[in-house]
């Protein structure tokens, strides 16, 4: 399957089910970061890409599988914390 094959069909998981489920792996895309390719949970995939596109290295990230609020962990140690806009 092409990458962008799978990230189409990630992505329709996702707008069905609503969210990422714990421990589930489907709703991952393939992303090469620091010479390997990791799995990265589709809701921040495209902020974690932006932010190793601008050397901002990234470690981990979690999208929070819709009980928690989405994290990115940054190479220095700090912790992005990505929330729902809650505006009326």
């Amino acid at each position: 399957m092409s990458d962008i094959t799978a990230s189409h069909t990630v992505k329709t998981l996702v707008e069905q089910d609503g969210h990422c489920p714990v421990a589930e792996y489907q709703h991952q895309v393939p992303m090469p970061l620091g010479g390997r390719l990791q799995s990265i949970d589709y809701c921040v995939a495209d902020i974690v890409a932006a932010l190793n596109a601008t050397n901002i290295r990234t470690v981990w990230s979690c999208c929070g599988h819709g009980t928690m609020d989405a994290q990115v962990g940054l190479e220095d140690g700090r912790t992005l914390v990505i929330t729902k806009d809650e505006r009326p």
